[in-house]
């Protein structure tokens, strides 16, 4: 009787041994499961500020292109209201 009270004792220590260890594991994985969801927001943050600046690279491009459209309209408008005489250029 007496051994199979030691032998159960030895269990149960044994059992409260790998419960302890368990936990200590789980603590572990859950700061890496924080530290990854934090990495993770991050490069979401990152992947974020990158489309937003891919997007206004391509609205300052648009802008661009219609402020020279207009240039090259003016211009061609000034060249045919003030067109250049031979006999002005000297």
């Amino acid at each position: 009787m007496h051994a199979k009270i030691k032998r159960l004792e030895e269990l149960v220590n044994s059992s409260i041994s790998a419960v302890k260890k368990l936990e200590e594991e789980n603590s572990v994985l859950k700061h890496q499961v924080e530290a990854l969801a934090a990495d993770r927001q991050k490069i979401m943050k990152g992947s974020a500020a990158a489309r937003e600046l891919a997007e206004f690279k391509s609205k300052v491009r648009k802008k661009l292109a219609r402020v020279t459209a207009r240039i090259d309209k003016v211009i061609t408008l000034q060249d045919t209201l003030f067109p250049e005489e031979p006999d002005d250029r000297q």
